[in-house]
């Protein structure tokens, strides 16, 4: 029976190469991926609108306006 340490081969400087020029192709291919998926698929980005400077006696629904504030009720005592 041989020993484990028999069957042993280190990998040569090609093969170790081809490993590693795999990996980079694989990775890069992941993040092209992620970055860009295939199909032509469109992300739809909502349109930042953003409100207008309060005209004169304008309070509300613009820049510096005033927000309607509703106080917290008090509990019902039983």
């Amino acid at each position: 029976m041989r020993a484990p340490a028999e069957d042993y081969r280190p990998l040569t400087r090609r093969r170790r190469l081809l490993v590693v020029a795999l990996a980079v192709a694989t990775a890069v291919a992941v993040v092209a991926t992620l970055l860009d998926p295939p199909g032509g698929v469109q992300r739809k980005r909502p349109a930042a609108s953003a409100p207008a400077d309060c005209a004169p006696g304008k309070t509300d629904a613009c820049v510096g306006g005033k927000a309607e504030v509703l106080a917290p009720q008090r509990a019902a005592s039983r």
